[in-house]
């Protein structure tokens, strides 16, 4: 799973290069985050953070607004702020972002922390994702978080009181309150404000202190598309549905062999899953549960019990996605509760009309019976035995037959059928023939 993520990221980095504007020397390289901190977002700010050192930029700004995220991401991204000889700035902004969660630790690792008015910044007590609950484990996570932000804060004289209370008691304040706790280093309006403020400004960057000498020349350093698509289904919610999407897609085309579409789509949207389960921890037990589920709906399809197994496979699912990142929306991501109940009732008219549909086929008439193939025209799909021997396809089944004429035959020719003998069709160019209405 690494190794697909690591190819994955080697073709986005190489994929992504064309969309970056380049920073020259004393420019300021705006960066933005919006959404969950992830290992997208952690190598997206660690590659804006290298090309500012490259280009001798004046100042990284971070605009953030984040609910939290992975902890392994925002430790990346803390790492290359404080590696940075590039002073960087995290900016909660606009009005009413925030900086929760993993984002509090970015903000305290910064050269500069600042925050737009009508925003908020805390509630950093880590949770533990993927099902564990364990009281020891979640002490120490605690307690190492703490030391970590602690030591972050006190790199730039801020209060290390309040960001240790952020953890353990999941403390969250405004700026105005921030600015007053001296959590943060300045409120601005907006980045010349910030600019303005910051002007002149001594800060630590790379365990040295830099007086800042600002212009507001400002490059932006955005997302490449791949890297913004790659952001969005790194989501619990997301993966949870294109998992979803390629299971429908892989039962489709075992229920209906020859489709093409389905199959092609359920294995995209399941290799897109698996990139999206690498970049997340998650519950192996949901994962076994979702797999099962889907044990079930097979099993419907081609051993029908009347909804029975269907029954089971929904519960199934909906225990599988609500244990497979339980409880994700502590870390800013929607509740995949608000996916599990639509997925389930969405599986069960899909396994119904599969049912019908695949019942219904069990209905035909049986080969025996082929009075209502006469004067059908049909496709030839291989020829053998010297053209004596024919094998033809009509409504999704492939039909032995013999022609009635000397004519030579090849694939893709139409022919008609003129009746049968035992359970061989008898054929004719449907062009020469025409028979007889009684």
């Amino acid at each position: 799973m690494r190794f697909f993520n690591f190819i994955v990221l080697t073709v986005l980095f190489l994929f992504s290069f064309s969309f970056f504007q380049s920073a020259y020397a004393g420019d300021i390289l705006v960066l933005r985050v919006n959404g969950v901190i992830d290992p997208v977002v952690a190598r997206y700010v660690k590659s804006g953070i290298d090309s500012a050192n490259s280009q001798n930029a004046s100042l990284v700004i971070i605009e953030l607004d984040t609910p939290g995220g992975l902890d392994q991401s925002m430790r990346e991204i803390v790492q290359s702020i404080l590696s940075s000889r590039v002073p960087v700035a995290s900016f909660v902004y606009p009005s009413g972002a925030r900086a929760a969660s993993a984002g509090t630790f970015i903000v305290q690792a910064s050269s500069l922390a600042v925050m737009s008015p009508n925003t908020s910044i805390g509630a950093a007590h880590p949770i533990m994702i993927g099902g564990g609950n364990d009281k020891t484990l979640l002490e120490k996570a605690a307690q190492d978080a703490a030391s970590y932000i602690r030591s972050l804060a006190k790199i730039h004289g801020r209060n290390e009181a309040w960001a240790q209370s952020s953890v353990f008691d999941s403390k969250s304040i405004n700026d105005s309150e921030a600015i007053k706790e001296h959590v943060i280093d300045m409120v601005a309006t907006g980045l010349n404000s910030l600019v303005s403020q910051a002007n002149g400004k001594a800060v630590i960057a790379d365990n040295s202190k830099v007086t800042l000498r600002l212009e507001p020349n400002f490059i932006y350093y955005n997302m490449s598309p791949f890297e913004s698509f790659l952001h969005f289904i790194s989501n619990p919610t997301i993966a949870s549905i294109l998992m979803m999407i390629g299971i429908f897609g892989m039962i489709f085309e075992l229920a209906s062999p020859g489709l093409i579409f389905p199959g092609v789509i359920g294995f995209m949207s399941l290799v897109l899953s698996l990139f999206a389960l690498g970049n997340l921890p998650f519950n192996i037990a949901g994962l076994l549960f979702i797999g099962f589920a889907v044990t079930l709906f097979v099993a419907e399809i081609f051993l029908p019990t009347f909804g029975i197994l269907t029954a089971g496979g929904i519960i199934s699912l909906v225990f599988g996605m609500f244990m497979l990142f339980e409880p994700s929306e502590r870390v800013g991501y929607p509740s995949v509760l608000t996916v599990a109940i639509p997925v389930a009732l969405l599986t069960g008219i899909l396994i119904a009309i599969l049912f019908y549909l695949v019942l219904g086929t069990r209905r035909k008439k049986p080969f025996s019976d082929s009075s209502y193939l006469l004067n059908k025209e049909v496709e030839v799909k291989d020829v053998r035995e010297d053209g004596r021997l024919l094998l033809v396809f009509y409504d999704g089944e492939l039909w032995s037959a013999n022609p009635v004429d000397d004519q030579s035959y090849k694939i893709g020719d139409l022919v008609r059928v003129v009746g049968k003998e035992g359970i061989i069709l008898k054929v004719t160019k449907s062009a020469n023939y025409k028979i007889d209405e009684v």
